[in-house]
């Protein structure tokens, strides 16, 4: 009978592990620490709110101890945040030249003042869509109903103490699993 009742209790655990360990991961989404909660700041544009607001609700959910805080602003105000020293995880611009802006990497002509607040290796252009039509060059012209489009583009920033996890959302960002989020709001979704 205590045979029984071990062997009862050893299929249970077995089935709850086999049917929690089962939800379907992005390819190359590793968790950080499962046991670790931790908060993600990212800064992006005004442009992305409804992409980033649907990106962090279905982050949240194959990384439950993971919370994203994105702050909203114009990206040449949030490229001067983060050369002015505030803390930020994840740098999501609107136009290359703020990220550039940021990278040490850049020429001295794109990052006069030698910035060096992004890592370099995990900047990535990831949609083109609908940028502010403020930050469109004087020279180009839009045509009556056109809308200025521009490149969007992430990195991780230096001043993290989250850089694997700031990494493995940048990962989820660009994941086929969530292409759909950037067609639906009328972003192109750049394959990586």
């Amino acid at each position: 009978m205590h045979f029984k009742r071990i062997l009862a209790l050893l299929m249970t655990a077995a089935l709850v592990f086999a049917f929690t360990g089962c939800k379907k991961q992005p390819k190359g989404y590793q968790p950080a620490n499962p046991n670790e909660e931790f908060i993600l700041e990212v800064y992006a544009p005004e442009e992305l709110m409804a992409v980033m607001t649907d990106l962090t609700e279905r982050y949240s959910t194959i990384a439950p101890r993971a919370s994203v805080r994105v702050s909203f602003d114009e990206g040449m105000v949030q490229a001067a945040k983060i050369e002015a020293g505030y803390a930020c995880d994840i740098y999501v611009s609107d136009e290359e030249r703020f990220m550039d802006w940021l990278d040490a990497e850049c020429s001295q002509e794109a990052n006069p003042n030698r910035n060096d607040k992004i890592v370099s290796s995990t900047r990535h252009a990831f949609a083109e869509g609908p940028g502010n039509e403020e930050y469109r060059e004087e020279e180009t012209e839009l045509a009556e109903g056109e809308v200025y489009n521009t490149t969007f583009s992430v990195a991780v920033c230096r001043t993290t103490n989250l850089s694997y996890e700031s990494e493995q959302f940048i990962n989820f960002m660009l994941s086929d699993e969530v292409a759909d989020v950037y067609e639906i709001y009328g972003f192109t979704r750049i394959a990586q």
